[in-house]
This record gives C-alpha cells, structure tokens and sequence, in this order.
C-alpha cells in the first residue's frame, strides 16, 4: 500500500509540473514585458539549486510556486544532486559531531530496562567546518548547531543528509538543513516490549535508488550468554506517509550486529557475528527487503583488534589500522564486485608522519570516510581527528577547540545538506 502511495504522489506531482511551468512562465513574462533579460523556470531552478538550505527554507513564503516547489520530492533530490556534484566538494569540508558531555548508567522514564541514556540537556549536536586545503596539522572550531535531549552516541547513522538516531530503543530521524525530526512509532513486537537483560534493538538506514525509498529496518535480537539462540526478528519501516513497520522473514541464524553499516547502492551492509562464526558481512537488499551473507578475511577473526567497516570507492571495505602506531602499516579489504571476493592492500605510512600517531590510544576510532575519500579516525581524548588519505597515503592531523571535550564520546558524521520534508 505504501508503494503504491508513493507512486500515486509523484504521478500527481509529475501532472502538476507543467502547470506549475506555465504559471511561472506566465508571471515571468508579465512582470518583465518588454525586457530582454528574463529568467526563465529552468534558470530559476538552476539557482535554487546552488542556495544553502537555511536560504531555502526561508524562501518557502517567497510564493505559493516556491512553497510547493522547494518542498518536492523531485527538487530534494535535484538539490541533493547538485550538492554532491565535485564542484560543490571544492568548498569547505563540513562535519556533524556529536558531543555527549555526561554519560551514566540510569533509568529513564521512557526505557523499559537498564540501559545508557543520556541525560536531558546534555548532548549538543556541533557543527564542524574544516578547510580540505588544511595542512598536515592544523585547528578548527566547533560551533553549536542544536541541542537535543537523547541525540547522540555511537548508535547515529548519517544517510543521505538526514541522521537516523535512538532515545531509549526508539528510532528518530532529523534533518539538520531543515531542522525537522521525527519519532518513529514503537515496533509491534512482543519481544521489542519484553524486558530482557540481554535484547539488543539496532537500527539501519538504507535508501533504495529506483524506487527513491527511504527505509528503516529494526534488528531485535535475544542472545543467552551469546551462545544459545532465544530469538531474532527484523521489521522495516518506509519512511513515507502512511508508513508502518513491516516484520520480515528471516531464516538464517540469528547475529549481533558488530559494526553501524553501510548503504551502498541501494544495499546495506553491516559486520555481525553469531555463535558459529566471528565475523561475517550481511547484506539487505533495500528494494527486495532480502538477506543473504558473505564471509569476511579470515585475518579479520585471527589478529584484527582495531578495525572499521567503511566505504571506499563505492564499495564496502574493512580499514585495520591494529599496528599502524607501531609499525606505521595498515590494511585495507576492499570487497569485489561479485560480491564474495576480497582483495588486499597494504598501507604504509610515510616517516615524515609518523610523529602524529604518538599519542594514541585504544580509544581511537574509525568514522567512516570523508567527501575525499579520507577514513576520518577520532581521538576524544586529547580531542582532535586524522584524516588518513587511502589513494595519496597521506594523514593529517585536526585539533579540536573545545574546552568540553575531556572524556567526551562523540561521533564525527559526514554532513551532506538535504532540504527533503520528512512525513509519516
């Protein structure tokens, strides 16, 4: 029913658009009889297109044209296109952090179990600018972009310019251009509302290309000393008005998610293990809402301690930096495009930069990868980034200015602007 929604609504939009171009061809043309220079539909489009999102959303009230227009599924994806375009990359890299100042072991009001909350009021959501013409050790600010009670932790994804969060096992979604957020219904599972000590409910964000579909699928899983299986269901929610969680069937042995995944090309990845094997890669196909399972390296169960799953070149890959501070090698899986065979590179940092990994500890992380193609790594303690250049094998190194930064957890998300009006 969802799907069919979603067709009915862009088939309705795409009868409106030459009305809509006729009406502003009509406007144009009375309001500039007589000029040579006019501005046509397509032109002002292509000008929109090339506004920051904040400019947009105050240009809403403009017109009724713009206050449809801007709005449009077909303009969000438009705009989202021409700011991910390599001449919009030229300008300064921008970053989301998430800061959160006091973390405790509590309960909250809303959680049905003990488990980490945040408390309310204490987690920032930053913005960070930084310059991609930095050198090798440079400084940067944060500035305050929204304060939000429960935003926060490892759990965020970022997809697509809008960020996928929790608050007390419940999935939101907000869109920072904009500033909208939404709370998703609770799912309708007896084993979501059971209070188990070892239920584990993750989220994944995945985004399906053709049909231009935003999902959200729920992963809940009950493990007994993470040996003995009690269950595991998966749900998913289409991120559209009308939208309801769906359980799907799944078949396979149930498994704990290990590492936030990844959505490429319409299909989510993500590293998880089960009682039989350590490591192994699981696929979702977004549009068919189907699973199926590839076996990571073997070196990543034998000596990987210090891993991250990340994307490289449209492909999903594992970033081992274990002996990068001592030996200044790192390795790098990239998965084929068959879908079942890895390849390998070895990484090695040049002399002249090996200085920069002399404060590092175990709380380094990896953050996925920048708009070039850098794997961002974060240190919270002293607080600053590495932004280490796979193709180049260059690392540079970004210091932090913030005084509350001190036994901070916070996750760097790479910050893609997207004026897309969210709707259940």
């Amino acid at each position: 029913m969802v799907k069919y929604r979603s067709l009915i609504s862009s088939i309705q939009w795409k009868k409106k658009w030459p009305k809509l171009k006729r009406r502003a061809r009509g406007r144009t043309e009375r309001t500039q009889r007589g000029d040579d220079h006019e501005i046509t539909f397509d032109l002002m489009i292509e000008i929109l297109t090339r506004l920051p999102a904040k400019s947009l959303m105050r240009f809403k009230c403009v017109s009724k044209l713009w206050s449809c227009l801007i709005p449009s599924r077909y303009f969000s994806n438009l705009y989202l296109t021409v700011a991910s375009s390599p001449s919009r990359r030229a300008r300064p890299l921008n970053l989301y952090m998430s800061l959160n100042v006091s973390l405790t072991w509590m309960r909250h009001y809303k959680c049905d179990s003990m488990e980490l909350c945040h408390r309310p009021g204490k987690c920032e959501l930053l913005s960070l600018r930084l310059s991609s013409s930095l050198s090798n050790i440079a400084e940067s600010s944060l500035e305050p972009d929204l304060t939000f009670p429960g935003m926060g932790g490892y759990k965020m994804v970022s997809l697509r310019g809008l960020i996928l969060y929790t608050v007390c096992r419940k999935a939101c979604i907000y869109n920072p251009a904009t500033r909208q957020s939404l709370i998703l219904p609770a799912v309708k599972s007896n084993v979501f509302a059971q209070q188990e000590p070892n239920k584990h409910v993750f989220y994944f964000f995945g985004h399906d290309p053709v049909q231009d579909q935003y999902k959200i699928v729920c992963s809940i899983v009950v493990f007994s000393d993470y040996r003995v299986r009690i269950t595991s269901e998966f749900w998913v929610f289409v991120l559209e008005p009308g939208g309801f969680w769906k359980r799907i069937e799944y078949d396979d042995q149930p498994h704990l998610r290990s590492r936030p995944g990844l959505c490429i090309n319409g299909v989510i990845y993500y590293l998880a293990f089960n009682h039989t094997c350590r490591d192994n890669v699981y696929c979702f196909d977004v549009r068919s809402e189907k699973f199926h399972k590839i076996q990571a390296p073997h070196e990543l169960s034998q000596f990987c301690k210090s891993f991250g799953f990340i994307e490289h070149g449209g492909k999903p890959a594992i970033f081992d930096y274990t002996h990068i501070k001592e030996t200044g090698v790192s390795e790098l899986w990239v998965l084929g495009l068959d879908g079942g065979t890895w390849s390998r590179k070895s990484l090695i940092l040049q002399p002249c930069q090996r200085h920069l990994l002399d404060d590092i500890n175990i709380k380094l992380i990896v953050h996925g990868t920048g708009q070039n193609n850098e794997v961002i790594l974060a240190m919270p303690c002293p607080c600053y980034l590495l932004y280490y250049d796979l193709r180049k094998n260059d690392l540079r190194k970004v210091n932090i200015n913030r005084a509350t930064t001190r036994d901070a957890c916070f996750k760097v998300l790479d910050k893609c602007e997207s004026i897309m009006h969210l709707e259940i």
